[in-house]
């Protein structure tokens, strides 16, 4: 059985070791030594990725979360009020996704305390990937070949563990760049070009906000200038739009296109220069489809009615998907990802944990 005190000492202790984006050499050695432990082969590819198997019956099921949090996330002090658990107030709590790791050590764990029923154990592959956050770099390099599990679970959504996302959004990461021509503000401003006024002039014709149901676009950075009496002469643009329709996406590509065009065009002497990039690409699972009814049926043994909903979000669910495994990501029993406020819900983690052990313990 998996037990509450437990897995708040395994998530406390997880939340107390900082892990933020590309620092997650400890957190791996906590992991994998506890991995290790519970039996399991306990392997890494060559970004750096955690990869673990459990031989046994039948396909391996495959169990995935990832290692680093965001900012702010360092020196995380975690304070347990009821049935919750929040930072002190400074930083993020980092249950996105040290509760999804300590949703699957807890499974683990119970089900090897367990003798799993009795029964020979079924196969199981655990990928916990590093640098997430940012761009699901980590899944965008890792090494394919040695996972064999061809569907699976994601523990890193927000929310209880009944809330199944069947659908998330393709992104394109977007940069720009604009030079224009640097003078003094106050003697001689006739011969500057603002890289600033220019990137004010793009942003006020790009399609921005909730576009659709769907689609979504945002500029989320602007730098520009050094200083209050020169002309800038440079800008930064930074910025994202996602989909959950490829058609929509190209669509919503093609008229930046034309807005950075257009802008070159009226500002000949400057630099323009758009840098659109994909991220992931968006994946759809039918409700019939067998992987979700794998875990709806003990969701519903416990109780619960699987809600099958699409993400504004990506995760490591979308590489996944593009290289042929079937993974949903389900709740972790955290609100507020991403904010001092973020909070974990023990009683929604412990059902995670139940949902997961009875996974890996299934015929």
């Amino acid at each position: 059985m998996v037990e509450r005190q437990r897995l708040i000492d395994t998530l406390i202790e997880l939340i107390r070791i900082d892990s933020p984006s590309g620092e997650e050499d400890a957190i791996d050695g906590e992991i994998s030594g506890r991995l290790a432990r519970l039996g399991l082969a306990v392997h890494h590819d060559a970004y750096g990725n955690l990869i673990a198997r459990r031989p046994g019956v039948g396909a391996p099921v495959l169990l995935s979360a990832h290692l680093d949090t965001v900012e702010p996330g360092r020196g995380i002090r975690p304070e347990l009020h009821g049935d919750e658990l929040r930072s002190a107030g400074d930083t993020i709590l980092g249950g996105d996704c040290k509760a999804g790791l300590a949703i699957v050590l807890e499974a683990l764990t119970a089900a090897a305390e367990s003798g799993e029923s009795g029964g020979t154990p079924r196969a199981i592959e655990v990928v916990f990937s590093r640098h997430e956050e940012g761009g699901l770099v980590g899944a965008n390099h890792l090494d394919f070949s040695m996972v064999s599990a061809r569907h699976g679970i994601v523990f890193d959504g927000e929310g209880p563990p009944n809330r199944i996302t069947t659908a998330a959004p393709a992104h394109n990461g977007v940069t720009a760049s604009i030079t224009g021509r640097a003078a003094h503000s106050g003697l001689e401003p006739e011969k500057g070009i603002s890289a600033m006024l220019i990137a004010a002039d793009i942003l006020t014709r790009l399609p921005l906000g909730r576009i659709d149901a769907e689609t979504t676009a945002n500029i989320g950075r602007l730098e520009a200038g050094l200083k209050r009496n020169i002309i800038p002469e440079q800008a930064w643009l930074d910025g994202e739009m996602r989909s959950r329709s490829n058609e929509k996406l190209a669509l919503v590509e093609a008229q930046f296109r034309q807005v950075f065009a257009a802008a070159a065009a009226r500002y000949p002497e400057a630099g323009i220069e758009l840098d659109l990039r994909s991220s992931y690409p968006a994946y759809h699972i039918a409700p019939e489809d067998p992987a979700v009814a794998a875990i709806a049926g003990p969701l519903r043994d416990m109780g619960l009615e699987p809600r099958l909903e699409a993400s504004g979000g990506g995760s490591d669910a979308n590489i996944f998907n593009r290289n042929g495994i079937t993974a949903l990501p389900v709740g972790i029993g955290v609100r507020s990802f991403h904010t001092t406020w973020e909070t974990a819900h023990i009683s929604e983690v412990l059902q995670g944990a139940e949902l997961c052990r009875r996974l890996i313990t299934a015929a």
